[in-house]
C-alpha cells in the first residue's frame, strides 16, 4: 500500500488506538482516528491528538464513532469516504475487558462485552466493505489478543468475546479473498493500557460472595500482571501500533493471517501454526484451497 493510503482507526481515545493513530499519521498515512464522546469525556484525547497533528503537520483527523451505535458507525465511514474518497484500512481496535466470576457477571454487562467486543467490527466491516469490494482492494485489521486462542481464568466474559472476534475475522480473511480484501488479525499480550483500568467487574456481588475466598484470587491475579507491566522492563504498547503498520505495508497475499505481539506468547504461536495447518487442510478438501490467501 501506498503512503497516502487512507486509514480509519477505532477507539483512538487511548493505548493502542492512539497510539496506531499517532504511529500511521507520523508515516505518511491519512488516519481518521475515531471515539465516541468526542465532545464529552473524550474531548481532552481528541484535542491532544488534534493539536498534534496540527503541530506535526500531518494527515490526522478526529471523527465521532460509536462501535455499539450502527447510525455512527455508518455517519463516521460515510464522513471518511466523502472527504477522502476511500477507505484502504478499518482497524477494529475498540473494545472493553471484564475481570472477575464469570458467574457474577449478568446477561446485560455480557451483552455489553459482546455489543462492543464483537458487533462492533461487524458494524464497522459492514460499513467499509462495499466501497472495498468495488475497489477490489482494502484491508480489515482486528485488534484481538492471546487470549482469542488461550483461556485465561477470571477473563471468561472477555475471553469469549475475543474467541468471537477471531472467528469473525478469519471468515472475513476467506470470505473477501476472491474479492481483493483481506482480513487479518493481531493478538496482543498483556500490555499497560486504559482497557486494563477500566476493566468491569462482576455486578452480581452476591454471586462473587458465593465463592468465598476464590473471590479474592481475580485480584490477586490482577495484581500479579500489574506488577510485570510496570518498571524498566515494561512492555511498550507502542509494539501493537509497530504490528500494524508493518501489516499494512506488507504486500497484498503476503500478510499472516494471525500476528502475536507479546515476549511471552505462551505457546500461541504453536497453536496458530497447528490451526492453520489444520484449517487449510479443510480448505482444500472443500475444494476451496484459493481462499487460504487474498488475490490480487
Amino acid at each position: 500500500m501506498s503512503q497516502k493510503d487512507v486509514v480509519l482507526i477505532t477507539g483512538c481515545s487511548s493505548g493502542f488506538g492512539r497510539y496506531t493513530a499517532e504511529l500511521l499519521a507520523e508515516s505518511g498515512y491519512r488516519v481518521f482516528a475515531t471515539m465516541r464522546d468526542v465532545a464529552g469525556k473524550n474531548a481532552p484525547a481528541a484535542e491532544a491528538l488534534h493539536n498534534r497533528a496540527r503541530e506535526q503537520g500531518y494527515s490526522l483527523q478526529v471523527l465521532e464513532l460509536d462501535v455499539t451505535d450502527e447510525e455512527s458507525v455508518n455517519g463516521a465511514v460515510e464522513t471518511a469516504l466523502r472527504q477522502a474518497g476511500k477507505i484502504d484500512v478499518a482497524v477494529n481496535n475498540a473494545g472493553i475487558m471484564a475481570i472477575g466470576l464469570l458467574e457474577g457477571f449478568t446477561v446485560d454487562q455480557a451483552r455489553e462485552m459482546l455489543e462492543v467486543n464483537v458487533l462492533g467490527p461487524l458494524r464497522v466491516n459492514r460499513a467499509v466493505l462495499p466501497s472495498m469490494r468495488q475497489r477490489k482492494s482494502g484491508l480489515l485489521i482486528h485488534i484481538s489478543s492471546i487470549v482469542g486462542r488461550i483461556l485465561f481464568p477470571f477473563l471468561g466474559a472477555y475471553t469469549a468475546s475475543k474467541f468471537a472476534l477471531e472467528a469473525l475475522a478469519e471468515a472475513y480473511r476467506y470470505e473477501l479473498a476472491r474479492l481483493g480484501v483481506d482480513s487479518v488479525i493481531i493478538e496482543p499480550g498483556a500490555f499497560l493500557t486504559r482497557l486494563a483500568e477500566n476493566a468491569q467487574q462482576p455486578a452480581d456481588e452476591d454471586r462473587v460472595r458465593a465463592y468465598g475466598p476464590v473471590a479474592d484470587v481475580p485480584r490477586q491475579m490482577s495484581e500479579n500482571i500489574g506488577r510485570q507491566l510496570t518498571g524498566p522492563e515494561a512492555p511498550d504498547p507502542r509494539e501493537v501500533a509497530r504490528a500494524v503498520l508493518r501489516l499494512i505495508q506488507t504486500p497484498p497475499g503476503k500478510r499472516p493471517l494471525r500476528t502475536v505481539v507479546d515476549r511471552h506468547p505462551q505457546g500461541v504461536e504453536r497453536i496458530n501454526q497447528v490451526c492453520e495447518e489444520v484449517q487449510h487442510q479443510v480448505l482444500d478438501m472443500m475444494g476451496l484451497a484459493d481462499l487460504k490467501t487474498v488475490h490480487t
